[in-house]
């Protein structure tokens, strides 16, 4: 299958670490934090805390390490894919097993207008990394692809937090573009061989997302205005 792209280009915010948080620089020097930060920094992680715990740091720093390089080439493979491209590289059997069940749902994919976009939100002093705009099933979509070592329907704060990240997203795009997104669409792909498939209205998001992002400012983890 051969995709069509319809790229917009847009300003870009360009991504950077400092003390530990990542930050996007935007075109005019400003800072914003991304919002997977921003909603890791105002959820509960006390679960995350008794799983580290119980199986001990070692082997919990092996498995987030894993999984991220699992989820790192598995977005690799699917970007290549969309942008027409065969992959190059030596990819692990895990994330071309993540690749191949996406598929078929990336064939419900065109018109494609932005692939792994940074975006950012002077409204909102946040930014991030969309893995993809586009129409999905014909309506235009943010379209995040998450693996996942269990399933996610059994993690219902996780997958929250997906759906306001691409709410996030929507917003930044909608401030950049002026273009109107019509649904969030999040593809897990499970290492228990499932894919789940959630289909969303950002609007229904948009208020707690709002109130999460106003909850980090007032921590004092905020924008900066240069480096």
């Amino acid at each position: 299958m051969q995709f069509t792209h319809h790229i917009v280009q847009i300003p870009v915010a360009i991504q950077t670490e400092i003390e530990g948080i990542r930050y996007y620089q935007t075109p005019e020097g400003k800072l914003y934090p991304s919002i997977t930060t921003v909603l890791s920094k105002t959820s509960d992680m006390s679960g995350l805390d008794e799983w580290r715990e119980r199986i001990g740091t070692d082997a919990a720093e092996q498995i987030m390490k894993d999984a991220q390089i699992h989820g790192t080439m598995t977005h690799k493979l699917c970007e290549d894919y969309l942008n027409n491209k065969e992959s190059n590289g030596d990819f692990l059997d895990i994330p071309k097993n993540h690749f191949e069940k996406l598929k078929p749902y990336l064939h419900k994919m065109n018109n494609i207008q932005g692939i792994e976009l940074p975006l950012f939100s002077d409204e909102f002093k946040i930014a991030g990394t969309c893995d993809c705009i586009a129409e999905y099933n014909g309506d235009l979509s943010i379209i995040d692809f998450k693996t996942s070592r269990s399933r996610l329907m059994e993690h219902y704060d996780k997958v929250q937090k997906y759906f306001m990240q691409a709410t996030a997203y929507s917003l930044m795009w909608k401030e950049r573009t002026g273009i109107d997104i019509d649904q969030i669409v999040i593809i897990g792909s499970e290492e228990t061989g499932d894919i789940v498939e959630f289909i969303k209205i950002p609007f229904d998001f948009k208020e707690v997302l709002i109130e999460k992002i106003e909850e980090f400012h007032k921590l004092g983890t905020t924008y900066r205005e240069t480096l």
